[in-house]
C-alpha cells in the first residue's frame, strides 16, 4: 500500500513540474490599446461596404464609415467601441467601392503580426510631451486599383508595416447587406461623383489626363537612401523636426535625436516642420509645404536610388529658405514650395 502511494505521489510531482515547466515558458501575449480606420486618396473616394480587422478576442469592422477620401495616409474617423486593451490583430478582410472608375475590390490577408507588435512594444517619444508613447491605430489605405496599405498611427507619427493587393470582382447586389446596397445605386454614385467634380475638376481633368494616375500610390511606395541636413541661422539650434512622405508615412524626430540622424530609405518628403531656438533664446517655427511633386521626384530620380543623397534645407533671415538636394556629384535645387515662418 505504501509502495502504491509512493508511486502516487512520484506521478503528481513529475505532472507539476511539467506544468510549471510549460507555464513558465508560456509568455503572455501583450495588449494595447488601439482601434482602426480608413484612408483613401481625395480624388478617389471610396466605400468598405464589408471588412474587418481581426485579434484573437476581438475583431472591428472597417464598414459603416461612409465615403472615405480624406487623403493619402490621412486618417478618417475612429471607433471607440470594445474593450480598451486587445491583442495585435493578425488578419485583415476588406471589400470597397471606388466610385471613380465603378470598380469593386476584395481581399483578405494575414498580418505580420510579430513585427507590428514589435513596433508597438518600441514605441516613440513625443515630442511635445517628451514621454514614452506607442501607436494607438491601424490606418488601412485603399486605392483605385486595388492596392491596400497598412499604417500604424500614433502621436505625430506614421510608419507602413503591411501593403497588399486586392482582386476586382463583380459584385451580385443579393449579397450585400441592405446598410451598403445604396452606394452601389446610379443616383448615389452620381452624387458622389458631382460632388468630386466640384471641388477637383475631375471630368475636364480626366479628359485632359491630369488627374491622378491610378497607380501613382504604388509608386510612392518607392524609397530612396537620403538624409535630411537643417541649416540655420547662426548661434540657433534644431528642437524638432517633422516629415510628412507622399507614401503616407510621418517621422517626427526630437531634439535627443536629431544629432544621430543618418542616411535611411524613405519615400519622397511631401511636406515638413521644424522648430528652433534662436540666438535672442526664441522659439522659431518653418512650414513648408505644397511642392511640386513632380519637380521632386525628378530630381530624386537623377540622383539616383543607389547612392546617398542630401536634403539640405537653410534658412537665411529674415524668412528666406534655400532647399538643395544633392549627392557626391550633382546638386539640384528645389524652387517650388511654400514657406511661413514665424
Amino acid at each position: 500500500m505504501e509502495i502504491k502511494n509512493n508511486f502516487f505521489s512520484l506521478i503528481f510531482i513529475i505532472v507539476a513540474n511539467v506544468v510549471t515547466i510549460s507555464c513558465q515558458n508560456i509568455k503572455m501575449e501583450q495588449k494595447f490599446d488601439w482601434s482602426a480606420t480608413l484612408s483613401a486618396p481625395q480624388e478617389y473616394p471610396v466605400q468598405v461596404y464589408k471588412g474587418e480587422i481581426i485579434a484573437k478576442d476581438y475583431s472591428q469592422s472597417l464598414s459603416g464609415f461612409g465615403d472615405i477620401n480624406y487623403g493619402w495616409g490621412e486618417e478618417g474617423g475612429t471607433v471607440v467601441m470594445g474593450p480598451d486593451l486587445k491583442n495585435i490583430p493578425d488578419s485583415l478582410e476588406i471589400a470597397w467601392h471606388s466610385f471613380v472608375n465603378q470598380k469593386n475590390f476584395e481581399g483578405k490577408w494575414a498580418l505580420p503580426k510579430e513585427e507590428i507588435t514589435k513596433l508597438f512594444e518600441k514605441g516613440f517619444i513625443d515630442g511635445f510631451t517628451n514621454k514614452k508613447m506607442t501607436y494607438t491605430a491601424f490606418v488601412v489605405g485603399l486605392t483605385p486599383n486595388g492596392l491596400v496599405v497598412v499604417w500604424l498611427s500614433g502621436a505625430g507619427n506614421q510608419i507602413e508595416v503591411a501593403h497588399f493587393k486586392a482582386q476586382e470582382v463583380f459584385v451580385n447586389i443579393e449579397n450585400i447587406s441592405d446598410r451598403s446596397k445604396p452606394i452601389f445605386s446610379k443616383k448615389y454614385n452620381d452624387v458622389v461623383l458631382s460632388e468630386l467634380n466640384e471641388k477637383h475638376n475631375t471630368f475636364e481633368r480626366i479628359e485632359q489626363k491630369d488627374y491622378p494616375k491610378m497607380d501613382v500610390y504604388e509608386n510612392y511606395r518607392k524609397r530612396y537612401l537620403w538624409k535630411p541636413s537643417i541649416v540655420l541661422p547662426q548661434d540657433s539650434k534644431l528642437n524638432n523636426l517633422m516629415f510628412h512622405f507622399y507614401n503616407g508615412e510621418i517621422n517626427n524626430t526630437i531634439k535627443e535625436n536629431l544629432a544621430s540622424l543618418d542616411y535611411a530609405e524613405n519615400a519622397v518628403f511631401k511636406k515638413c516642420y521644424f522648430y528652433w531656438i534662436d540666438k535672442n533664446q526664441k522659439r522659431r517655427g518653418a512650414w513648408i509645404e505644397e511642392f511640386n511633386e513632380e519637380e521632386l521626384y525628378k530630381a530624386y530620380e537623377e540622383l539616383g536610388r543607389d547612392v546617398q543623397i542630401d536634403l539640405i534645407i537653410k534658412i537665411i533671415e529674415p524668412s528666406t529658405v534655400v532647399i538643395v538636394l544633392k549627392n557626391n556629384s550633382k546638386e539640384i535645387e528645389i524652387k517650388k514650395f511654400k514657406k511661413t515662418i514665424e
